[in-house]
Protein backbone atom coordinates (compact mmCIF):
# COMPACT_ATOMS: atom_id res chain seq x y z
CA UNK A 1 0.00 0.00 0.00
CA UNK A 2 1.07 3.28 -1.21
CA UNK A 3 0.85 6.09 1.46
CA UNK A 4 -1.22 9.12 0.51
CA UNK A 5 0.27 12.29 -0.99
CA UNK A 6 1.23 15.17 1.76
CA UNK A 7 -1.27 17.26 -0.44
CA UNK A 8 -4.25 15.23 -0.34
CA UNK A 9 -5.57 16.51 3.22
CA UNK A 10 -5.07 20.04 2.07
CA UNK A 11 -7.14 19.41 -1.50
CA UNK A 12 -9.66 17.20 0.74
CA UNK A 13 -10.01 20.81 3.65
CA UNK A 14 -10.45 22.89 0.84
CA UNK A 15 -13.17 20.77 -0.98
CA UNK A 16 -14.96 20.68 2.75
CA UNK A 17 -14.17 24.29 2.95
CA UNK A 18 -16.02 25.14 -0.57
CA UNK A 19 -18.91 22.96 -0.34
CA UNK A 20 -19.33 24.87 3.17
CA UNK A 21 -19.03 28.04 1.30
CA UNK A 22 -21.59 26.93 -1.56
CA UNK A 23 -24.42 25.91 0.07
CA UNK A 24 -28.07 27.28 0.37
CA UNK A 25 -28.67 29.71 2.49
CA UNK A 26 -32.06 28.51 4.80
CA UNK A 27 -33.48 29.92 7.39
CA UNK A 28 -33.99 28.17 10.58
CA UNK A 29 -37.89 28.06 11.12
CA UNK A 30 -37.59 27.14 14.58
CA UNK A 31 -38.26 30.08 17.12
CA UNK A 32 -39.66 32.48 14.73
CA UNK A 33 -43.19 32.14 15.66
CA UNK A 34 -44.57 35.64 16.29
CA UNK A 35 -44.17 36.76 19.80
CA UNK A 36 -47.03 38.32 21.64
CA UNK A 37 -47.76 42.42 21.97
CA UNK A 38 -45.79 43.27 24.88
CA UNK A 39 -46.24 46.50 27.20
CA UNK A 40 -43.49 49.65 27.62
CA UNK A 41 -42.84 47.92 30.57
CA UNK A 42 -42.23 44.09 29.78
CA UNK A 43 -39.89 45.70 26.26
CA UNK A 44 -37.62 47.14 29.86
CA UNK A 45 -38.95 50.99 29.35
CA UNK A 46 -39.65 53.43 31.58
CA UNK A 47 -43.53 54.86 31.85
CA UNK A 48 -43.57 58.06 31.23
CA UNK A 49 -41.69 60.70 33.13
CA UNK A 50 -43.82 63.39 35.23
CA UNK A 51 -43.21 66.57 34.44
CA UNK A 52 -41.43 68.98 36.79
CA UNK A 53 -44.27 71.55 38.68
CA UNK A 54 -47.05 69.33 38.40
CA UNK A 55 -49.50 68.68 41.08
CA UNK A 56 -50.03 65.08 41.93
CA UNK A 57 -52.85 63.81 44.23
CA UNK A 58 -51.78 61.96 47.27
CA UNK A 59 -53.76 58.79 45.70
CA UNK A 60 -51.54 58.96 43.21
CA UNK A 61 -47.82 59.07 44.84
CA UNK A 62 -46.45 56.59 47.59
CA UNK A 63 -44.74 59.46 50.04
CA UNK A 64 -40.87 58.05 50.57
CA UNK A 65 -40.58 57.54 54.83
CA UNK A 66 -36.73 55.92 53.95
CA UNK A 67 -34.84 57.86 52.12
CA UNK A 68 -32.00 55.94 52.99
CA UNK A 69 -33.75 52.68 51.05
CA UNK A 70 -33.29 54.56 47.99
CA UNK A 71 -29.68 55.94 48.52
CA UNK A 72 -30.78 59.28 49.58
CA UNK A 73 -30.34 61.63 52.66
CA UNK A 74 -33.08 63.37 54.54
CA UNK A 75 -34.69 65.68 52.00
CA UNK A 76 -33.66 69.69 51.96
CA UNK A 77 -36.47 71.73 54.91
CA UNK A 78 -39.52 72.04 53.20
CA UNK A 79 -39.73 68.91 50.50
CA UNK A 80 -40.08 65.28 50.63
CA UNK A 81 -39.58 62.64 48.26
CA UNK A 82 -42.33 60.35 46.84
CA UNK A 83 -42.97 57.79 44.08
CA UNK A 84 -44.92 58.71 41.04
CA UNK A 85 -45.34 57.08 37.75
CA UNK A 86 -42.79 54.46 38.50
CA UNK A 87 -40.04 57.52 39.34
CA UNK A 88 -38.49 59.18 42.80
CA UNK A 89 -39.23 62.55 42.77
CA UNK A 90 -38.76 65.18 44.94
CA UNK A 91 -42.06 67.22 45.90
CA UNK A 92 -43.06 70.22 47.81
CA UNK A 93 -44.32 69.30 51.12
CA UNK A 94 -46.80 71.73 50.99
CA UNK A 95 -48.87 71.20 47.78
CA UNK A 96 -47.30 68.02 46.35
CA UNK A 97 -45.24 69.72 43.49
CA UNK A 98 -42.96 67.82 41.92
CA UNK A 99 -39.76 69.76 42.50
CA UNK A 100 -37.25 66.99 40.76
CA UNK A 101 -37.26 63.97 38.64
CA UNK A 102 -34.64 61.95 40.28
CA UNK A 103 -34.77 58.70 38.94
CA UNK A 104 -36.53 55.64 37.89
CA UNK A 105 -38.08 53.25 40.95
CA UNK A 106 -39.65 50.20 39.46
CA UNK A 107 -40.46 49.12 43.05
CA UNK A 108 -41.55 50.52 46.74
CA UNK A 109 -39.07 49.84 49.03
CA UNK A 110 -40.68 51.34 52.29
Amino acid sequence: MTPLHPLAAVAAGTMLGLAALTAPNTTPTRGLQALPDCSSECAGMSPAVPAVGMGVPDDQLHHVSMPGRYGLSEPPEGDGYAIVGGHLVRIDAADGRILSVLRPAPRILD
